[in-house]
């Protein structure tokens, strides 16, 4: 009887082993992970797609090194890095100002807001009419680090300096009623940090968050549970290949905005080996701007087998993140494109990581110091600016070794990276899936134009090369 129970005791062991080496809990993961860290971009400078916007491909990038600088004291609540004390709200200010007049060619941000504004509506067959009063813009956020109503790890999330300096350009320079702006993320909650600081100048914004407010959200101004909101949830969204349930369904209040800003983060999805963060090592490549309304929809669950490359995710696949982005109650609404790049991630739910090449050059070691990419991307072409996104990530996972973590390597890209692009930029030409992708009743044309820059060092696309004839991505990069 004790040698059964030994050996009972031994396959259990090496059972629970086996599951931690293939889902990547920290410091145990010994074996080669059973997910596949192995993308590698296509060949460069080869657009695929239409490319759109005001200046067609173009993808702004504002880099201000030191407006981050957290002290990297990770396992600290004290001085985090979404605090005014890590985080310059002034150079924030700029670095998104600059964007919208780089994507607008105007030097005005009024005169930059009603361009954007017009050409969105232009794009949508509403003549060359700018912001009306009383419209609704929403913000969707990217609070997947955020379990609680209050912060407990300094898991990445959207900062509360980029979502005030969106909130300002908006008000002052958009034309927009505080009353008439959405904030949300539909699947998590919206940190007190966010609202008050938000709150503290623009006191009737909206919030939108997954469950009812806690005492810490109560309204400063009104003194009671007020601009903060749950979903109203309403079908909104059908799927090419005729599947899923609840997935289909968006909350109320963002069906009914009529503009929509995807303020998304500069993040990798997945990471198999970790000396910080806990849990699963992640669904797909990457969170930007395509994953990002898994955060709108009512169960996201439904959609991850089919971007989990361990499940159904396989090479040129059918992707929902097309029927998102192009549905005429979600994605579509769309005027702005924005990646956070001030702090970025290495997966799902992660801490922020140091870029060590250029043009960062992050001091890497140790972990704890205050250099960060300090970052902020913007387009009105989605695809382009996470082709750009994706090769940023990609250009840090190169000689990029943690010390503290056995020297793997800090950011890993995980196979099958860019499918959704592809799928995106091909989505009226025969996609790689073979999806006829449809919406609102007629056939879904390219959403934008896919391309990986000429290298790691120049960063140049093919609009960067040629002007004249370049048919793809032009990357405006301005060092502030």
């Amino acid at each position: 009887m004790k040698t059964k129970l030994l050996g009972i005791f031994l396959v259990a062991v090496l059972h629970v082993g086996t599951l931690t080496a293939q889902h990547g809990h920290p410091d145990q993961l010994t074996t080669k992970p059973a997910t596949k860290y192995d993308w590698k971009p296509d060949a460069s400078n080869k657009p695929i797609g239409d490319a759109k916007g005001i200046y067609r491909g173009r993808v702004s990038w504002a880099h201000m090194p030191g407006v981050a600088h957290w002290a990297g004291d990770w396992k600290s609540m004290e001085n985090s890095w979404w605090s005014d004390r890590s985080t310059d709200q002034d150079g924030v200010n700029r670095m998104l100002g600059t964007i919208i007049c780089s994507l607008s060619g105007h030097n005005k941000y009024e005169d930059a807001w009603q361009a954007i504004f017009k050409y969105h509506n232009r794009t949508l067959g509403r003549n060359n009419s700018g912001y009306k009063k009383g419209e609704i813009v929403a913000i969707k956020l990217n609070m997947n680090g955020t379990y609680r109503i209050t912060r407990h790890t300094n898991a990445t999330d959207t900062s509360p300096q980029m979502v005030y300096a969106m909130i300002e350009q908006l008000v002052k320079y958009g034309g927009v009623d505080a009353k008439d702006i959405v904030v949300y993320d539909a699947k998590r909650d919206i940190y007190p940090e966010i609202l008050m600081k938000v709150w503290s100048d623009y006191k009737d914004v909206r919030f939108l968050q997954s469950k009812e407010p806690g005492e810490e959200q109560k309204h400063p101004y009104y003194g009671e549970f007020r601009n903060i909101e749950t979903p109203q949830w309403v079908q909104a969204i059908e799927y090419s290949n005729g599947q899923y349930d609840r997935a289909r369904n968006i909350p109320k209040q963002i069906k009914d905005a009529t503009y929509l800003i995807n303020l998304a983060l500069l993040k990798a999805h997945s990471y198999p080996y970790s000396n910080q963060e806990k849990g699963d090592e992640g669904q797909t490549a990457v969170t930007m701007i395509g994953k990002s309304h898994y955060g709108t929809i009512q169960q996201p669950d439904e959609l991850h087998a089919i971007i989990n490359t361990n499940k159904e995710g396989v090479a040129n696949a059918f992707s929902p993140m097309i029927d998102m982005a192009a549905s005429p109650e979600l994605g579509a609404k769309s005027i702005l494109y924005i990646l956070e790049g001030l702090y970025c991630a290495r997966k799902h739910n992660s801490n922020p990581v140091h870029f060590p090449n250029a043009p960062f050059n992050n001091q890497v070691y140790p972990y704890a110091n205050p250099e960060w990419p300090s970052s902020i991307l913007g387009s009105l072409d989605m695809v382009a600016l996470d082709s750009v996104g994706l090769d940023i990530l990609y250009s840090q996972s190169q000689n990029n070794k943690d010390p503290e973590n056995d020297n793997r390597p800090s950011i890993m890209i995980r196979e099958n990276a860019d499918d959704y692009l592809h799928e995106m930029a091909l989505a009226g030409d025969n996609p790689p899936s073979g999806t006829v992708y449809m919406q609102g009743g007629k056939k879904v044309e390219s959403l934008g134009v896919h391309e990986h820059w000429n290298n790691d060092q120049d960063r140049r696309y093919s609009r960067n090369l040629d002007p004249k004839n370049g048919r793809g991505i032009e990357l405006v990069y301005i060092k502030l």
